[in-house]
Protein backbone atom coordinates (compact mmCIF):
# COMPACT_ATOMS: atom_id res chain seq x y z
CA UNK A 1 0.00 0.00 0.00
CA UNK A 2 2.86 2.33 1.00
CA UNK A 3 4.13 1.67 -2.47
CA UNK A 4 1.22 2.81 -4.39
CA UNK A 5 1.02 6.13 -2.40
CA UNK A 6 4.66 6.66 -2.73
CA UNK A 7 4.32 6.24 -6.36
CA UNK A 8 0.91 8.38 -6.67
CA UNK A 9 3.03 10.96 -4.78
CA UNK A 10 5.93 10.99 -7.04
CA UNK A 11 3.78 11.44 -9.94
CA UNK A 12 2.02 14.27 -8.42
CA UNK A 13 5.06 16.13 -7.74
CA UNK A 14 6.50 15.35 -11.04
CA UNK A 15 2.92 16.81 -12.54
CA UNK A 16 3.36 20.01 -11.04
CA UNK A 17 7.01 20.00 -11.94
CA UNK A 18 5.84 20.11 -15.36
CA UNK A 19 3.24 22.53 -14.65
CA UNK A 20 5.39 25.13 -13.41
CA UNK A 21 8.12 24.47 -15.80
CA UNK A 22 5.52 25.08 -18.60
CA UNK A 23 3.89 28.33 -16.73
CA UNK A 24 7.77 29.83 -16.54
CA UNK A 25 8.19 28.90 -20.22
CA UNK A 26 5.60 30.86 -21.20
CA UNK A 27 6.10 33.94 -19.05
CA UNK A 28 9.95 34.25 -20.41
CA UNK A 29 8.26 33.88 -24.00
CA UNK A 30 5.97 37.07 -23.40
CA UNK A 31 9.32 39.10 -21.71
CA UNK A 32 11.66 37.54 -24.05
CA UNK A 33 10.86 40.02 -27.23
CA UNK A 34 7.19 38.80 -28.21
CA UNK A 35 4.76 41.46 -28.80
CA UNK A 36 1.64 40.79 -27.17
CA UNK A 37 -1.55 41.13 -29.42
CA UNK A 38 -2.73 43.97 -27.51
CA UNK A 39 0.66 46.00 -28.00
CA UNK A 40 0.13 46.03 -32.05
CA UNK A 41 -0.84 49.00 -34.31
CA UNK A 42 -4.30 49.20 -35.35
CA UNK A 43 -5.47 48.98 -38.74
CA UNK A 44 -6.60 52.39 -40.52
CA UNK A 45 -10.46 52.73 -39.96
CA UNK A 46 -12.06 51.39 -42.70
CA UNK A 47 -14.13 54.27 -44.14
CA UNK A 48 -16.49 52.09 -46.24
CA UNK A 49 -17.16 49.76 -43.22
CA UNK A 50 -18.36 53.15 -40.97
CA UNK A 51 -20.38 54.76 -43.41
CA UNK A 52 -22.58 50.71 -43.62
CA UNK A 53 -22.69 50.68 -40.25
CA UNK A 54 -23.65 54.54 -39.19
CA UNK A 55 -25.04 56.39 -42.24
CA UNK A 56 -26.11 53.75 -45.01
CA UNK A 57 -29.36 53.13 -42.85
CA UNK A 58 -30.69 56.51 -43.67
CA UNK A 59 -28.49 57.48 -46.68
CA UNK A 60 -28.43 54.81 -48.47
CA UNK A 61 -26.22 52.11 -49.09
CA UNK A 62 -25.01 54.05 -52.11
CA UNK A 63 -25.29 57.58 -50.44
CA UNK A 64 -27.62 58.43 -52.79
CA UNK A 65 -30.61 59.21 -49.63
CA UNK A 66 -32.69 56.01 -50.42
CA UNK A 67 -31.79 53.89 -47.05
CA UNK A 68 -34.59 52.09 -45.05
CA UNK A 69 -35.24 54.18 -42.16
CA UNK A 70 -35.17 57.39 -45.05
CA UNK A 71 -39.43 56.67 -45.22
CA UNK A 72 -40.10 57.72 -41.63
CA UNK A 73 -38.28 60.68 -41.53
CA UNK A 74 -39.86 64.53 -41.81
CA UNK A 75 -37.04 65.41 -43.48
CA UNK A 76 -35.28 63.40 -46.59
CA UNK A 77 -31.66 62.68 -46.04
CA UNK A 78 -29.46 64.41 -49.15
CA UNK A 79 -27.83 62.98 -51.82
CA UNK A 80 -24.27 62.63 -50.36
CA UNK A 81 -23.05 61.81 -53.60
CA UNK A 82 -23.84 65.13 -55.02
CA UNK A 83 -22.26 67.28 -52.21
CA UNK A 84 -19.23 68.55 -54.22
CA UNK A 85 -21.41 69.46 -57.40
CA UNK A 86 -23.43 71.65 -54.63
CA UNK A 87 -20.26 73.08 -53.79
CA UNK A 88 -19.14 74.46 -57.12
CA UNK A 89 -17.14 70.82 -58.16
CA UNK A 90 -14.80 70.98 -54.53
CA UNK A 91 -15.70 68.41 -51.75
CA UNK A 92 -15.81 71.02 -48.54
CA UNK A 93 -14.19 68.27 -45.52
CA UNK A 94 -13.76 70.25 -43.28
CA UNK A 95 -17.57 71.10 -43.38
CA UNK A 96 -18.57 67.65 -43.42
CA UNK A 97 -15.83 66.56 -40.89
CA UNK A 98 -18.19 69.36 -38.46
CA UNK A 99 -21.46 68.36 -39.83
CA UNK A 100 -20.58 64.53 -38.62
CA UNK A 101 -19.03 65.63 -35.77
CA UNK A 102 -22.52 68.05 -34.89
CA UNK A 103 -20.50 71.36 -34.86
CA UNK A 104 -20.55 74.59 -37.17
CA UNK A 105 -23.71 75.24 -39.19
CA UNK A 106 -26.52 72.80 -39.00
CA UNK A 107 -26.68 70.84 -42.63
CA UNK A 108 -30.78 71.04 -41.89
CA UNK A 109 -31.43 73.65 -40.29
CA UNK A 110 -32.05 71.85 -37.28
CA UNK A 111 -29.85 68.90 -35.93
CA UNK A 112 -31.99 65.48 -36.69
CA UNK A 113 -28.97 63.85 -37.56
CA UNK A 114 -26.97 61.58 -35.25
CA UNK A 115 -23.46 63.24 -34.89
CA UNK A 116 -20.78 60.68 -34.34
CA UNK A 117 -17.67 61.97 -33.26
CA UNK A 118 -18.29 61.24 -29.47
CA UNK A 119 -20.15 58.06 -30.24
CA UNK A 120 -17.34 56.21 -32.10
CA UNK A 121 -15.38 57.05 -28.99
CA UNK A 122 -17.64 55.45 -26.75
CA UNK A 123 -18.35 52.50 -28.82
CA UNK A 124 -14.68 51.76 -29.55
CA UNK A 125 -12.60 52.69 -26.58
CA UNK A 126 -9.59 52.20 -28.00
CA UNK A 127 -10.32 53.81 -31.56
CA UNK A 128 -9.59 57.22 -32.13
CA UNK A 129 -12.11 58.87 -33.56
CA UNK A 130 -10.77 61.67 -35.10
CA UNK A 131 -9.38 58.88 -37.41
CA UNK A 132 -12.32 57.40 -38.16
CA UNK A 133 -14.29 60.63 -38.62
CA UNK A 134 -11.35 61.41 -41.58
CA UNK A 135 -12.04 57.97 -42.90
CA UNK A 136 -15.71 58.11 -43.49
CA UNK A 137 -15.05 61.60 -45.02
CA UNK A 138 -12.50 60.44 -47.28
CA UNK A 139 -15.19 57.61 -48.22
CA UNK A 140 -17.41 60.30 -49.25
CA UNK A 141 -15.23 62.39 -51.04
CA UNK A 142 -14.95 58.97 -52.80
CA UNK A 143 -18.46 58.89 -53.46
CA UNK A 144 -19.07 62.48 -55.68
CA UNK A 145 -19.65 62.56 -59.19
CA UNK A 146 -17.70 64.64 -60.11
CA UNK A 147 -17.69 65.60 -63.92
CA UNK A 148 -14.96 63.96 -66.09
Amino acid sequence: MRARQRAATWRAGLMLMVCTVFVALAGARTHAGFVPVAGLAAAPPDGAALFRTYCASCHGTTGTGGGAAAVAMKVTPPDLTRIASRNNGMFPSERVTQIVLGKGPAAHGERSMPVWGDVFARKLPNADPKAMVDALVRYLDGLQHRPA
